[in-house]
């Protein structure tokens, strides 16, 4: 891939963008009016409030907004990137030029970034020296270097995750309506993220916010490497008005329910029979295992960190009745709550998987990550008090590890991490798929895979560890604590 073919693109885009009076204006507006509107704002909510330490605390939120709202522009500039010169009877011209599909793709990711950006540092600028001026108290008060830095990455990881976001959809879509109306899974997360981000500037948490930006950066990244992984010249020019057609989706995740082939197998390469419980435990699922070993080892690392991690978020498994207060509860056994308890974790690892399509595996990381996070917790705790790891005692962490986890953990938590393996090749299988498969076959293909393992392996082994956990961890516990 060339640098130079890079920059002809994003030279050729930006060029167009800033010669459209269209974009200028709001932009212009934005950038340099917003701001002040807010600086005048700031001193009548003041004088209207009555207290200027509230006000004092929205001030970093105000210029976040002044930087994100001319960063949205870079939205409406992606989402036209490709499907915009496919209406202007230019795509054509455009894919023949002698450059790579990576050039071509990354040329219009950074031209769709560059004005925005620009507009919006520009404002914050703006809004941060007008303040200054205007306000200087209020500038000294609400901001410092530290809040500068956060905003900063915040308004650059969210123009990127948009972008990227739109740039994936404007290569996949067919028309600038069908773009405009998926947009809203872009706008719909960016907008929850904006609520959380004004909850956590008025609280002061910027350690919570700089773990925001870690997060919202790898998610970037990901996008970028979907885009760049999914993105096909021959396959923009020849796709046509796309109806949703659910005989063949349900057609084609059958096939892939009814025998295990490595992903890549084409559908038509599969032999028409039918599925067979004895093939799945004797043949499949080993195979099914060793070709997981990447999402189990993923699984086994968010595991390992979410023991070590769990003394630093006790707060979170506190309110959740994880707590090393309860220690020593010894409950009477009951079947029924512990079949129902393996049903409900079932469920809740089967909810997790699905948002696993939408957020890259995130949520499917969180099940080992807080199922060992807890008990990372409550044994530091009680480590903490001074107990040692070799003895026995209430106490102790190593009797907590032997009577609360052991008996029916040894079923629940392999469980969970492979259950999360499976959800994170679902959030896999829309950034690379293999060669032979689309990312709608992809997809098909990983959720038939969690399908089988989840009706035949998973939901067994948690209801079998809710009994376990009713008829026999809760004897070994009224034994060792009494």
């Amino acid at each position: 891939m060339s640098a130079g073919a890079v920059r002809t693109i994003v030279r050729r885009e930006v060029n167009d963008t800033l010669t459209d009076w269209r974009i200028l204006v709001p932009i212009f507006i934005l950038t340099f009016v917003l701001p002040q509107l807010l600086i005048a704002a700031s001193s009548i909510a003041i004088d209207f409030v009555g207290d200027r330490g509230s006000v004092v605390r929205l001030i970093p939120f105000a210029m976040l907004l002044v930087g994100f709202i001319p960063a949205s522009f870079s939205l409406i500039t992606a989402l036209e990137s490709f499907v915009g010169e496919r209406e202007r009877n230019s795509l054509e011209a455009l894919l023949s030029m002698p450059l790579s599909d990576n050039a071509l793709y990354l040329g219009k990711l950074i031209s769709s970034l560059i004005p925005p950006l620009m507009s919006s540092f520009l404002a914050m600028a703006i809004f941060g020296i007008s303040l200054r001026i205007r306000e200087p108290a209020l500038f000294f008060d609400g901001l410092n270097f530290e809040y500068l830095v956060v905003v900063l990455l915040l308004i650059l990881a969210k123009s990127v995750v948009m972008v990227a976001g739109a740039v994936i959809i404007s290569s996949h879509t067919t028309s600038i309506r069908a773009a405009n109306l998926l947009a809203s899974f872009v706008l719909l997360p960016t907008a929850a993220i904006i609520q959380l981000e004004a909850l956590l500037i008025i609280a002061r948490r910027w350690d919570v916010l700089w773990l925001a930006v870690v997060l919202l950066l790898v998610v970037a990244a990901v996008l970028m490497r979907t885009g760049m992984g999914t993105f096909n010249r021959e396959e923009i020019l020849s796709r046509e008005h796309e109806q949703l057609n659910l005989h063949h989706i349900a057609s084609t995740f059958l096939t892939f329910m009814r025998e295990y082939r490595p992903a890549g197998t084409p559908p038509e390469a599969y032999v028409e029979r039918s599925f067979s419980l004895r093939r799945f435990y004797m043949h499949e699922l080993p195979a099914l295992l060793r070709d997981y070993r990447l999402p189990i080892l993923v699984a086994l690392v968010a595991a390992i960190a979410g023991a070590l991690c769990g003394p630093l978020l006790g707060g979170f498994f506190d309110r959740i009745g994880q707590s090393p207060g309860r220690v020593g509860v010894t409950p009477e056994p009951n079947l029924a709550l512990g079949i129902l308890t393996g049903i409900a974790n079932s469920v809740r690892l089967l909810i997790t998987a699905l948002l696993a399509t939408f957020t890259f595996g995130i949520f499917s990381l969180m099940v080992p990550f807080f199922a060992f996070g807890g008990i990372g917790y409550v044994a530091g705790a009680l480590a903490a008090t001074g107990s040692d790891w070799m003895t026995l005692g209430s106490h102790s962490p190593l009797q907590f590890v032997i009577g609360y986890v052991l008996p029916h953990g040894i079923i629940e938590l392999p469980a969970a991490i492979l259950g999360a393996a499976l959800g994170i090749r679902i959030g896999a299988a829309v950034m690379a798929p293999p060669k032979g498969f689309t990312v709608g076959q992809n997809i098909l293909w990983s959720l038939a895979q969690f399908t089988k393992v989840w009706l035949f392996v998973l939901l067994p082994m948690f209801v079998l560890a809710g009994i376990v956990q009713q008829q026999i961890t809760t004897r070994v516990l009224a034994a060792l604590y009494g």
